[in-house]
């Protein structure tokens, strides 16, 4: 009976026991799981704080590099003006002559150049620095550009009833530059958006010199980055409440140490953003500067040599293939630029410019690598056909030449346009009697040429169909056509339908012999070849006209083989003739 009784005593402290550890075991389970969830609540709440702070952090940085690009923008331009002006003014031009000369420039840069974000530069010349109505007068401005020539006034508001004009004048008038913010609204359409804007006044010509950007990219960015971020963080924070408190101590710890990598890698990012070119992956204008203005101020620097370097005929090239092979062209140039001067500071300071600054060498020891590097034809693969391009460059060097970075590539673009009225293709040095060049020779305009030309110019393929690529106004009206549209149309775009159809056989049989005959006596070297041939033509009208043909054979690098014809009526020489005699 006593044995029952102890063996239901043992029995019972057992089960107490088990049940004593089992509410043991369950709260050393609820304290582990308690402080897991307090330190997923300190881990989700910081990590959230962390999140906010290095978005505002990328924020402010990115904002930060585009300040220091517009700055850097309109600090380089006010200097080049400086440059250009001090080269206008020892060439002997008077105040008056240098000032619209620079002005001219400015108009042309402003319109021509290309940047991203919204950002552009722009001019206003204050005309009463006391401000009110016609205070100030929109200089030079691309978007639009039917605002030039507008009076400004300091009452105008923007799209969130600022005063940005207002601002600007307080700016130059207290301290010269700085940066002020607005509201721009395109259209009733839109929402505004709201800008950046630096300032500087040029005070000797009264200009204020601006370059503004959107903020709604960086907006975007920040908030992109945060909501990538977000994820990953929910997860994170799920799969750390299912394992015990040291592995979720590693894990934050962890996690910390590549979330402060990823934003090392973003801040590095952006500086590639801020400074290199999206395209090619080379230094853009801004970055290039900076990199050569810490070159030539480092100790050892003792002289330095730069080349402008451009595509000829871009335009060209990409009316003929297409914008994309355009890109394709340039990243092409870009890698040979790298592997011809490997050792050199390479940006794209344009749309197909390029510059190479090479460190402690003189113009004198890079002119032999220039004259092998530029010269001869560059050739690229696009859709199974090796096209072909050539380059043309101008270089100087510091000290020797120039007193600045400004200065030397004021001489470098020279240069480089004395070596495009040269034939392209070819590489100058600075020369002093360059700065007299004008630039108007490369402004002409192909079809005033042609209208200019005493007769009827015809240009058109040699082989396949024969195909018309550029006929003038005199041709046009011999045919008696209306415009261009209607020559194509009713020649069919071919040269085998100008000839009278009668006349056609014999007249290709006859180019062909003369054109064969010129290449026999010239043992295939000659670059052109000529013929001469008399046909009839038929008008629009159904007039019957005997022409002069006068051909010339050459071989164009994007055409191949096209014939430049001059075609004259034979009536018509006739009678002149006869007034001569």
């Amino acid at each position: 009976m006593l044995a029952e009784k102890l063996a239901k005593r043992e029995s019972g402290r057992h089960r107490r026991d088990r049940h004593s550890e089992k509410i043991s075991i369950l709260n050393n389970i609820l304290m582990v799981l308690i402080v897991i969830i307090e330190l997923n609540v300190v881990f989700f709440v910081s990590s959230n704080l962390q999140i906010r702070r290095n978005s505002e952090i990328l924020y402010d940085n990115m904002l930060q590099a585009d300040k220091n690009t517009l700055q850097d923008s309109v600090n380089n331009t006010v200097r080049d003006i400086e440059s250009t002006r001090v080269l206008l003014e020892n060439q002997g031009k008077t105040e008056e002559e240098v000032k619209g000369e620079i002005q001219e420039r400015m108009h042309a840069k402003i319109h021509s150049d290309e940047y991203s974000g919204g950002r552009y530069m722009w001019v206003n010349e204050i005309l009463d620095y006391s401000g009110g109505d016609d205070y100030a007068v929109r200089l030079i401005h691309p978007n639009p550009t039917s605002s030039e020539g507008m009076k400004l006034s300091t009452d105008m508001e923007d799209a969130a009833g600022n005063k940005p004009y207002q601002m600007e004048l307080d700016l130059v008038n207290t301290s010269g530059s700085g940066f002020y913010s607005y509201f721009y609204q395109a259209d009733e359409n839109t929402e505004p958006v709201e800008k950046i804007t630096y300032c500087m006044l040029y005070r000797d010509y009264n200009w204020v010199i601006c370059e503004g950007e959107n903020l709604n990219s960086i907006h975007e960015y920040e908030t992109n980055q945060r909501e990538a971020l977000l994820p990953f963080l929910y997860r994170t924070d799920l799969i750390m409440s299912l394992v015990c408190m040291g592995i979720t101590l590693i894990t934050s710890w962890a996690f910390t140490r590549r979330y402060n990598r990823i934003l090392v890698e973003k801040n590095n990012a952006l500086n590639d953003l801020a400074y290199k070119d999206a395209l090619t992956g080379l230094y853009n204008r801004g970055g290039l500067v900076r990199q050569t203005e810490d070159v030539m101020q480092k100790k050892g620097t003792e002289k330095l040599t730069g080349i402008f370097i451009d595509l000829d005929d871009f335009k060209l090239i990409n009316d003929l293939y297409g914008h994309d092979f355009g890109d394709r062209a340039l990243c092409h140039l870009a890698d040979y630029l790298r592997c011809s001067f490997p050792d050199a500071l390479i940006g794209r300071t344009g749309g197909d410019e390029f510059c190479v600054f090479i460190p402690n060498k003189s113009a004198v020891e890079c002119q032999a690598l220039f004259e092998k590097v530029i010269p001869g034809e560059k050739e690229l693969a696009w859709h199974g056909k090796n096209i072909r391009y050539t380059i043309s460059g101008g270089y100087a060097d510091y000290p020797a030449q120039a007193s600045g970075r400004e200065e030397l590539m004021t001489m470098m673009d020279t240069a480089l346009y004395a070596a495009k009225i040269d034939g392209k293709r070819s590489v100058r040095r600075f020369q002093p009697d360059m700065t007299g060049l004008k630039r108007e020779p490369l402004g002409f305009n192909v079809k005033n040429m042609a209208y200019g030309m005493p007769g009827s110019f015809l240009v058109y393929k040699a082989g396949g169909d024969e195909e018309i690529l550029f006929a003038n106004d005199h041709l046009i009206t011999l045919f008696e056509c209306e415009n261009y549209t209607d020559f194509l149309r009713y020649t069919q775009s071919s040269f085998r339908h100008i000839v009278y159809s009668e006349d056609l056989e014999r007249v290709e049989r006859s180019v062909e012999e003369q054109i064969t005959r010129e290449k026999n006596s010239a043992d295939g070297t000659k670059g052109s070849y000529e013929d001469f041939v008399e046909y009839r033509i038929q008008t629009k009208t159904g007039k019957i006209r005997r022409v002069i043909d006068m051909g010339r054979l050459v071989h164009d690098q994007h055409y191949g083989e096209i014939f430049y014809v001059f075609i004259e009526d034979l009536d018509k020489l006739r009678n002149v003739s006869t007034l001569n005699l």
